[in-house]
C-alpha cells in the first residue's frame, strides 16, 4: 500500500517541475509544497497545488485578504473553489469532474471519486511534536539486590513501582505556541509548554502577531467537518474528506496519526492511511541547504496558487495574501485572490442565477445579493443553516479554545482592522 504514496508524491513532483517560475523560490529559498489529488476509476490526476510558508500579522486581516499563505491551507481553499466550479458546471449541464446532482438542490459525489493529500513536509503544530522511547540510562530502575540488603517480609506491601518517564526528542519541537492561556503568556523554555501535545496551537514563526491556528489543527478540523468547508455544505448532501495522506520528509507517524486523528471528539470517523514518502520535493529546506551547504537559507515570501480548470488552469503568484505585483493603488479585483473569503462568498451566491429556473435555493435559505457593507453578517449567516453549523458546534465543543477565537476571525473591513486591541 505505500506504492500509493510513493505514486502521489513522484505525481505532484512531476507537476510542480513543470510549472512556470512565477512565485518559485530563488536557490537559496525553500518552502513547502502541497497538492490534492483526484482518483477517478484508478486515474489520478492533480487538480489543486500551492506553495507557501508565510501568514499576515493580525492588523492585516481582512476578508479581501488570505491571511494563512501556508501551503497545506492554500491547497485546502483551492479545493473548495474547484468543487464550487464543479457545481456551476453541473447547472451548465456540462461535463464535471467528480460532481454530480443529487436530490433538491445538493450535489453528491460520483462514485469511484476519491481525494488524496500531499504535503513535502509534516505539518506545522502537533504533528511535529514527536516522542521517543524511555531512555535506559535515565530511567533505570534500581533493585534491592544490593550488598546489606534484607529481604522483605512476605507481611510488608509490595512498593509501587517507578514510573519511566517518556524522554521527548528535542529535535522534534515545534515553534508554534499553545493557545491555552496559559502556556501563551509563558511560553519558555522554563515552561517547556512545546512539549504538550494534543492541544491547539498557532503558527509558528518570529514575524507579526498572528493567531492563525496551525496546519495540524486545520486539518484536524477539516478532515472531522468536511474539506469543502462551511460555505458549500449546504450544497452537498455528506462532509467529503480525504481518502489517504501521503507526507515527504522525516517525522514521527504516530504524532501526525495523533495530531489528525485521535484528538478528534467523534471516533467513528474511519482514519485515512498515512504514507511516508521521501523528501524529492526540490525546493525542501533539507534540499536547499544540501544545494547551498554553507550558505545561508530562508524561506521565500511568495506562494504559488494552482488549480484545474477543465483542459486550463489558473496559475497565481502571491505575497502577503495578496495577487503578487499589486499595489495599494491597485483596484481590489486585481489585488484579491480567488480563495480569499470576499471572492468565495461572492462566487456562492452567483450560484442561484445559474439554475434552470432561478431557484436552484430553496426560499428559506436564499442568499441576497453580495453587499459589501454586510459581508460578515451575510457570510456567518449563510453557514449557520446547514449540518457543518451540527457539526462546528460538537468540535468547538470538544476544543473550547477554537470557538474563542473564531468569533475574532470574521469582520468587515469597515471594522477596525487591529482586533488585537478588542
Amino acid at each position: 500500500m505505500d506504492s500509493l504514496g510513493k505514486k502521489i508524491s513522484e505525481l505532484c513532483n512531476q507537476h510542480y517541475n513543470q510549472l512556470p517560475k512565477k512565485g518559485k523560490p530563488a536557490t537559496n529559498q525553500w518552502t513547502v509544497l502541497s497538492a490534492v489529488v483526484m482518483e477517478h476509476s484508478g486515474i489520478y490526476t492533480v487538480i489543486t497545488m500551492a506553495t507557501g510558508t508565510k501568514c499576515v500579522g493580525e492588523n492585516q486581516k481582512c476578508p479581501h485578504v488570505v491571511s494563512d499563505s501556508h501551503a497545506e491551507v492554500l491547497c485546502l481553499r483551492l479545493f473548495r473553489l474547484f468543487l464550487l466550479e464543479d457545481m456551476m458546471r453541473c447547472l451548465r449541464s456540462e461535463e464535471s469532474f467528480c460532481l454530480e446532482r443529487g436530490s433538491g438542490c445538493q450535489f453528491v459525489v460520483k462514485k469511484n471519486v476519491y481525494f488524496h493529500f500531499y504535503s513535502s513536509c509534516v505539518m506545522c503544530g502537533d504533528a511535529t511534536i514527536s516522542q521517543t522511547l524511555p531512555d535506559p540510562a535515565e530511567n533505570k530502575i534500581a533493585d534491592n539486590k544490593g550488598v546489606g540488603d534484607k529481604k522483605r517480609p512476605a507481611t510488608q506491601a509490595t512498593p509501587p513501582p517507578q514510573t519511566k518517564h517518556v524522554k521527548l526528542d528535542e529535535t522534534s519541537r515545534t515553534g508554534a505556541k499553545s493557545l491555552l492561556l496559559d502556556d501563551f503568556q509563558s511560553d519558555t523554555l522554563k515552561n517547556r509548554s512545546w512539549r504538550r501535545t494534543s492541544v491547539l496551537r498557532t503558527k509558528p514563526g518570529r514575524g507579526p502577531v498572528c493567531l492563525s491556528l496551525s496546519c495540524s489543527d486545520k486539518l484536524m478540523k477539516r478532515q472531522f467537518l468536511g474539506i469543502q468547508g462551511g460555505l458549500l455544505s449546504r450544497f452537498l448532501s455528506h462532509p467529503i474528506r480525504f481518502s489517504s495522506f501521503s507526507i515527504g520528509g522525516e517525522f514521527c507517524l504516530g504524532s501526525v496519526k495523533r495530531a489528525l486523528f485521535d484528538r478528534l471528539p467523534d471516533n467513528t470517523i474511519v482514519q485515512p492511511p498515512v504514507y511516508k514518502v521521501e523528501d524529492i520535493f526540490k525546493n525542501s529546506v533539507v534540499n536547499c541547504r544540501s544545494r547551498c551547504k554553507d550558505a545561508e537559507v530562508q524561506s521565500t515570501s511568495s506562494s504559488i496558487l494552482w488549480l484545474k480548470r477543465g483542459e486550463e488552469f489558473q496559475h497565481l503568484a502571491s505575497v502577503k495574501g495578496k495577487i503578487q505585483g499589486a499595489t495599494k493603488s491597485s483596484s481590489l479585483t486585481k489585488t484579491m485572490l480567488p480563495v480569499c473569503r470576499t471572492a468565495m462568498f461572492q462566487r456562492v451566491c452567483s450560484l442561484n442565477s445559474l439554475s434552470e429556473n432561478g431557484d436552484f435555493l430553496s426560499q428559506d435559505t436564499l442568499v441576497v445579493p453580495f453587499e459589501e457593507d454586510n459581508f460578515s453578517e451575510q457570510y456567518q449567516l449563510f453557514k449557520s443553516k446547514s449540518w457543518y453549523s451540527v457539526k462546528k458546534q460538537e468540535f468547538c465543543g470538544h476544543f473550547e479554545g477554537w470557538n474563542r477565537k473564531m468569533s475574532r476571525l470574521i469582520f468587515t473591513s469597515t471594522e477596525s482592522n487591529d482586533i488585537t486591541k478588542k
